[in-house]
């Protein structure tokens, strides 16, 4: 005769499967859940892992450049500045620096200023835990007449750099335009495209802004995380970027001129008169 075994219970089968003791309790494995069982009664736990949440700041600048993409080495000073002999000679040794940076970063700390166009390289850098997505980027820009201080002068010597995305300061709504066959578009990147970053990951970005006039300017990043979009701000370590158009060199109240064109013109910075000079013919 077949004996007939009673059902086991809850208890039993738990204990049947492996397990651990941990802190005075039993843990089991059932299929992919950890089960606790007390000595009260057979309790059943599920200790689920917490899903990512969303955090305040999900994308950071990684890192920043600012680039001079002018290939002259044309600088524009808000007010009349006259170098002594030491910070002039350290200028002109700069122009045959490798580093086609290195100059523009000592004549922004004297308080120069980028001509017609300015660059900045930024790496953005998803920190969060969930997957986030670029939805546009922006400029915010407060512009006006170009200044009007020393210039230090020297014409373009070669092709512009090149670059991903372009603001056009002086357009009524400037937007990031790429460059089609026969130049920049007339429509935003972001209007077609989006970057989604995942966690860790980094995107490169490229930009320049041009203009005719005076402009200190921020780009804003659009970024969405879970539908809810926040918004990154991109300066120059809290400070705003600065552009300048040029002014007429004749006005100005201090001029120093360089060219390499003709071998009979000064190829280091000089001082010359404003109203007098005459940019072909300057001679050393």
């Amino acid at each position: 005769m077949r004996r007939h075994h009673p059902k086991p219970s809850l208890r039993q089968r738990l204990l049947r499967k492996p397990a651990l003791v941990v802190g005075g309790a039993l843990l089991t494995v059932l299929t992919g859940t950890i089960a606790a069982v007390t000595s009260d009664a057979a309790k059943l736990v599920v200790l689920a892992s917490p899903s990512p949440t969303p955090i305040a700041r999900p994308v950071v600048v990684a890192a920043l450049k600012v680039r001079d993409l002018d290939p002259g080495d044309t600088f524009v000073f808000p007010a009349a500045y006259r170098p002594d002999a030491a910070t002039l000679r350290k200028i002109n040794e700069l122009r045959d620096s490798p580093d086609m940076d290195e100059l523009a970063v000592l004549m922004r700390s004297l308080g120069g200023v980028d001509v017609h166009t300015l660059g900045t390289r930024f790496v953005l850098e998803n920190v969060s835990k969930l997957d986030v997505r670029i939805l546009d980027l922006r400029v915010s820009a407060d512009c006006r007449a170009p200044l009007g201080g020393t210039v230090f002068y020297s014409p373009p010597q070669g092709g512009e750099l090149l670059v991903d995305l372009s603001f056009d300061l002086d357009a009524r709504h400037p937007i990031p335009r790429f460059m089609e066959k026969y130049g920049w578009s007339e429509k935003s990147w972001f209007d077609t495209q989006t970057v989604l970053l995942a966690p860790g990951e980094q995107q490169v970005f490229d930009v320049q802004v041009e203009t005719g006039r005076y402009c200190e300017y921020r780009l804003v990043a659009d970024v969405l995380q879970r539908q809810k979009t926040v918004t990154l701000t991109i300066d120059d370590d809290g400070a705003p970027f600065r552009v300048t158009g040029m002014p007429p060199l004749r006005e100005a109240p201090a001029l120093y001129a360089a060219s390499i064109f003709n071998p009979d013109t000064c190829d280091d910075f000089a001082p010359v008169d404003p109203p007098t000079y005459d940019e072909v013919n300057l001679r050393c």
